[in-house]
């Protein structure tokens, strides 16, 4: 029965050894995953702190663009409100070509005789008003096609 219980007790010193065997070795594989994992957190930090110093300079950057764009844009206020007054103009313009027309053409319908239907009225060369009016709108045109384009 001595017998029994040494070769138990021999069975579980080599049992625990094995056991402290494989702890011993779970604990070293544990050890090197956390120094990776401290070296990681490290660089990590040091990558953060780069990307937020970037990320600061785009912000910086992108501020500074929009400041631009909204100096660029208030300088083309003016030309928006001179093309909207070249438009009223236009309107204006047309408004009277058409109320102009259409009293020649009330006229002409009065006065019909055969004499006046051979006749061919040839129109009178615009003042210099019109002939500045219409250069307005050719350049207000051409501007407005370049911004488009940008």
């Amino acid at each position: 029965m001595e017998l029994v219980i040494q070769i138990c007790i021999a069975v579980i010193a080599v049992a625990f050894v094995v056991l402290m065997y494989f702890l011993i070795q779970a604990v070293k594989t544990l050890t090197g995953t956390l120094e990776e994992t401290r070296k990681t957190i490290g660089q990590l930090r040091t990558e953060v702190t780069q990307i937020s110093v970037d990320v600061k300079e785009a912000v910086h950057h992108t501020s500074a663009m929009t400041q631009d764009v909204r100096t660029k844009l208030k300088s083309l206020d003016s030309v928006f409100s001179s093309v909207n007054d070249i438009g009223h103009a236009v309107q204006a313009f047309t408004g009277a070509a058409k109320e102009s027309a259409a009293s020649i053409s009330a006229k002409l319908r009065k006065t019909s005789k055969p004499a006046i239907q051979n006749v061919t009225v040839t129109p009178e060369p615009p003042p210099q008003t019109l002939s500045a009016i219409y250069d307005g709108i050719v350049s207000s045109i051409r501007i407005w096609r370049k911004l488009k384009k940008t």
